[in-house]
């Protein structure tokens, strides 16, 4: 137990405040949005409803031994409330396309709709992601695997096909839209406007070896 708290509290950057990393989960009416959210924050309900306002969420993440606060934005896929979304994809870090793999339609409307709307209005270099929901299904897939991998090429889009009701893939999704958004120019721009060159140099530093850091080792 002592070896196990120790191991954690080597992990955690330390007198380093907090980065927030804002996220939006965009797609049609009854993809998995929510479900996927849920299943992430170890909320899952399989009775959720379809969401009619946007709903917003946090969790804390150690990524690269920075300290990220994910903000997770629920947006509304109702075609009739589309319009609001855009307010809410301005100032985006990062963005996952949901579509089900049994609508076909739901994967279209990612391409000619939700990906240019997106694009439009939101930060230049989006982080994008696919998230290809409802994969505990596979016997009813609808959706082309090669034609979506083609899509994800083309817009330099990490996909993963998940499920939220099977709790598979999605951890692994927002794991490495992190380590993408730890290494991308917003947070250079992050770094160079909230922190100091001193707590800069700790947050590189924190957790390497004393010759990966160029200090020498106390014996």
């Amino acid at each position: 137990m002592e070896k196990m708290e120790k191991m954690e509290k080597m992990q955690k950057p330390k007198n380093l405040k907090a980065i927030d990393c804002k996220i939006i989960l965009v797609g049609d009416s009854g993809v998995g949005k929510t479900c996927i959210i849920e299943r992430y924050l170890k909320k899952y309900n399989p009775n959720v409803t379809c969401t009619i306002n946007t709903s917003f969420y946090s969790k804390m993440e150690i990524i690269d031994s920075y300290q990220i606060n994910f903000l997770v934005w629920d947006t509304v896929g109702q075609e009739r409330y589309r319009s609001l979304n855009s307010l809410f994809f301005k100032d985006a870090h990062i963005c996952i396309f949901v579509y089900d793999i049994t609508n076909e339609d739901s994967f279209n409307n990612i391409k000619d709709y939700w990906y240019e709307s997106v694009i439009t209005n939101g930060a230049e270099g989006i982080i994008c992601g696919v998230a290809g929901n409802k994969s505990d299904l596979y016997i009813e897939e609808k959706v082309d695997k090669s034609e979506v991998e083609e899509f994800c090429k083309e817009i330099n889009a990490t996909i993963k096909f998940v499920s939220a009701k099977a709790d598979y893939g999605i951890n692994e999704l927002f794991e490495e839209l992190g380590n993408i958004f730890v290494n991308s120019d917003f947070m250079k721009e992050i770094r160079e406007n909230n922190y100091d060159n001193n707590e800069i140099e700790e947050k590189l530093n924190f957790g390497k070896t004393n010759k990966e850091s160029g200090k020498k080792g106390c014996c």
